[in-house]
């Protein structure tokens, strides 16, 4: 996976937004943008890109979760391609479709997953 995923950082909004830029710009996606609104522990931020609103919550060595309004599948592509991982799931969370990967235990956490009964439930990295 790539390095940010597990790189534990300060509590500094401008030093976490200018680190992902820069992943994802070094990675060849132009036009990401990324606005942190948690600066510890699980960070978030707010994401644009080509007119696609987007939030990102991620726990360092543990996990990121990438949230829309509605599949994209070219967001989903780009991050995969960052991360250098295929997301473990996607489903729905009320009106957000979440897509999730895992650093670890991916197995264990789909099986908690399903046993919640989140909505339209999908094994993605088979």
């Amino acid at each position: 996976m790539s390095k940010w995923l597990f790189q534990s950082y300060p509590p500094s909004r401008a030093i976490i937004e200018n680190h992902l830029r820069l992943a994802f710009w070094q990675a060849g996606v132009a036009q990401m943008w990324f606005t942190c609104t948690k600066e510890t522990p699980p960070f978030e931020c707010q994401g644009f890109w080509n007119d696609e609103q987007f939030t990102i919550e991620w726990e360092p060595k543990n996990y990121l979760l990438l949230k829309m309004r509605a599949p994209n599948q070219n967001l989903l592509n780009i991050f995969e391609r960052v991360l250098k991982h295929k997301a473990l799931a996607a489903y729905r969370n009320g009106n957000q479709v979440i897509v999730e990967w895992r650093v670890k235990n991916a197995d264990a956490r789909f099986a908690e997953l399903q046993a919640s009964g989140v909505a339209e439930l999908e094994r993605l990295d088979r």
